[in-house]
């Protein structure tokens, strides 16, 4: 039988061996995108660690399945340690996080959704006593100070800077309750549902979210708010530096265009009420037509 000589077995085995270096150097090469992702349903629903079909799931399934040369991790935090790692200079991105002025000292963003602001959530039967201007929004003061109507927040959760202030500002015989009773807003929802008081204060997905599995939250109605009647901006934020600024500028690349602003605006409508989608139609819109191509992102 006729044997390779043992130059050539060497040969071989080195080739191998090279092969096998290069492709294990390539892969620990490989870009990794962290992706920050709130831990509150329905803004992120994860399975076994893997986005589904929540507001920020969507977003951050689209860009990641065209962004095939990174490998894409999710850590799923609270706020207070998503934005210390952005402080901190962080490779990672936070994924449906409000574009506001204070956090762009902190981080460069990509817009993705014009999101309906936070609203008061009423039954029915509570409709024709609320304070409402010709526009059909609530003077959050004025239902604050009646003494027929019944309230109830969540103890100690920030709901905004004007409907904190006004919420600080109510007079003595308010009849605003607070609540340690949380659950993500759903056993708040589900007391005012069931009559215990009249009014609540939440976002709209919040009410759709709970609805799914309380079909008697589902017959409760939004009303937008006087003192906070302007739509959010909210985006994916990246930190502050030149690995942040080339992250958003990538994600803006991909989500820039008609099919990206068709799949953000879908990732946004499938958990907000169509009463809020109605209502803010035309400014979503125009924002969508905006996003149809590159160049929403905050400046360096």
């Amino acid at each position: 039988m006729h044997r390779p000589p043992r130059a050539s077995l060497s040969a071989a085995a080195l080739a191998v061996a090279l092969a096998a270096a290069t492709a294990d150097s390539a892969a620990q090469a490989r870009d990794v995108m962290s992706w920050l992702m709130p831990d509150v349903p329905p803004a992120s629903m994860p399975r076994d660690g893997q986005p589904t079909d929540g507001i920020a799931d969507q977003v951050v399934r689209y860009i990641s399945q065209r962004w095939p040369e990174a490998e894409h991790r999710y850590i799923y935090a609270n706020p207070k340690r998503t934005w210390l790692m952005i402080e901190k200079g962080e490779a990672a991105c936070v994924v449906a996080a409000l574009h506001t002025a204070e956090r762009e000292r902190l981080a460069h963003f990509v817009d993705t959704n014009l999101v309906p602001p936070l609203q008061l959530i009423v039954r029915e039967a509570t409709l024709a006593r609320l304070p409402l201007n010709a526009h059909g929004e609530a003077d959050l003061e004025k239902v604050l100070a009646d003494r027929q109507l019944r309230g109830i927040i969540v103890e100690r959760r920030s709901y905004g800077q004007k409907v904190d202030r006004a919420i600080a500002g109510r007079p003595p015989g308010s009849r605003l309750e607070t609540t340690s009773v949380g659950d993500f807003g759903r056993n708040v929802l589900k007391l005012v549902s069931h009559g215990r008081a009249d009014y609540t204060i939440d976002y709209d997905y919040s009410l759709q979210y709970a609805s799914r599995s309380e079909p008697d939250i589902g017959k409760l109605h939004t009303v937008p708010i006087v003192q906070n009647n302007k739509p959010m901006l909210a985006g994916i934020a990246c930190p502050r530096n030149a690995w942040g600024l080339a992250a958003v500028r990538r994600i803006d690349a991909i989500v820039g265009t008609r099919e990206g602003a068709a799949a953000m605006l879908k990732a946004q409508s499938s958990w907000h009420t169509p009463a809020s989608l109605q209502r803010y139609a035309a400014q979503i819109g125009e924002f969508q037509q905006q996003r149809s191509k590159p160049g929403l992102v905050s400046p360096p």
